[in-house]
């Protein structure tokens, strides 16, 4: 099993605090959105600043990018969601709220952008019309996931988790799509959902909880399990790009589970004791079993699924880590911190 390690490339010191960033697809830009409500447009080769744009009044607070690379969507404290041709850099105005949307995601199919406000969850085609709307949630969305291989969306917060099947026929759009919409299936629990991630193959789906324990459940089957023992809220879920590994994350603990046992036994969990603070980030490299890891205890470290608990790499950063994005490709990571500075690294192997 070959060695891997993080290799800065570039890093740039920003005039504000980074609260999101976003890549595009083909990993030669990201943006990076700021806490004054700002968008900087960075290019990654060398790490230099191409354009800055005044997007939100407010701080940003979400940022995405489609997966074709036409466009990117942008939400701030403003109220405002706002959906960017990203050859022009032009935005329009999709919504204004009162409300905070403080959670935005493109699906990986057809481009549609879902859009969470409080309890509502809103799908906009890439025309920018509403194509479908549900206010239906028993709570505030605090996340949202798009099924890897469907047209369908989880979207988790207090009191469970709501999966949203908006396929309105065609040419249908606006108030008649969302009429022609199937109800969502409801997944119930006690407690609040704090972060939801579905397997590659869209068959389990995995929700980190208030309570301090993550929800598994198969949506073949309709059976549903519990992986305890954490000491606080689950904070983060992501799945490895072969499914076998499960990563979560709870204050200071990063616990890793295997789901390549056969049988009625579950999964195997391994806690990686490297962080000595809360954890922020964690993700797996886009196809792969490397992870990243990152908190407030300016660590960043580098691990292989499988390879033990002890990382293969590790970086301290200038403050505490306030985002950790990979690029589609996994190529590349990008880490933010509470100093305002990005650093770009390149991923080995």
């Amino acid at each position: 099993m070959s060695a891997g390690r993080l290799t800065p490339h570039g890093s740039l010191a920003l005039p504000e605090f980074p609260v999101d960033a976003a890549w595009s697809p083909d990993g030669r830009s990201l943006l990076a959105g700021l806490a004054d409500g700002r968008i900087l447009h960075l290019q990654a080769a060398p790490l230099q600043e191409l354009q800055e744009l005044r997007a939100h009044s407010q701080s940003l607070l979400a940022l995405a990018w489609q997966k074709s690379g036409r466009l990117w969507a942008s939400s701030g404290q403003d109220g405002r969601v706002l959906l960017w041709d990203a050859r022009t850099q032009e935005a329009r105005l999709l919504l204004q709220e009162r409300q905070w949307s403080e959670r935005l995601a493109f699906a990986e199919r057809g481009g549609a952008l879902a859009v969470a406000t409080g309890r509502a969850l809103r799908i906009y085609d890439e025309s920018g019309q509403q194509r479908y709307q549900d206010g239906s949630a028993p709570g505030a969305i605090s996340a949202l996931a798009w099924h890897p291989r469907a047209a369908q969306i989880a979207a988790a917060g207090n009191g469970g988790v709501l999966l949203h099947r908006a396929e309105p026929a065609a040419g249908v759009q606006g108030k008649a799509a969302a009429a022609t919409a199937e109800a969502p299936r409801a997944l119930r629990l006690r407690g609040a959902c704090v972060c939801v991630a579905f397997h590659p193959e869209g068959r389990l789906l995995a929700a980190g909880l208030q309570e301090g324990s993550v929800q598994l459940w198969n949506l073949a089957t309709g059976s549903e399990s519990q992986l305890d023992g954490y000491g606080s809220r689950v904070l983060v879920t992501d799945w490895s790009a072969n499914g076998r590994y499960l990563a979560t994350a709870a204050a200071d603990a990063l616990v890793l589970w295997d789901f390549s046992a056969r049988g009625t036994a579950g999964p195997a969990s391994l806690r990686l004791p490297a962080h000595s603070e809360r954890i922020s980030a964690v993700a797996f490299r886009p196809g792969s079993t490397w992870l990243a890891s990152a908190g407030r205890d300016r660590r960043l470290l580098w691990w292989r699924a499988g390879a033990g608990d002890t990382p293969q790499d590790a970086h301290l950063l200038a403050d505490e880590c306030s985002l950790l994005r990979f690029s589609r490709d996994g190529s590349q990571l990008a880490v933010g911190d509470a100093s305002g500075r990005l650093t770009l690294y390149r991923c080995e192997p």
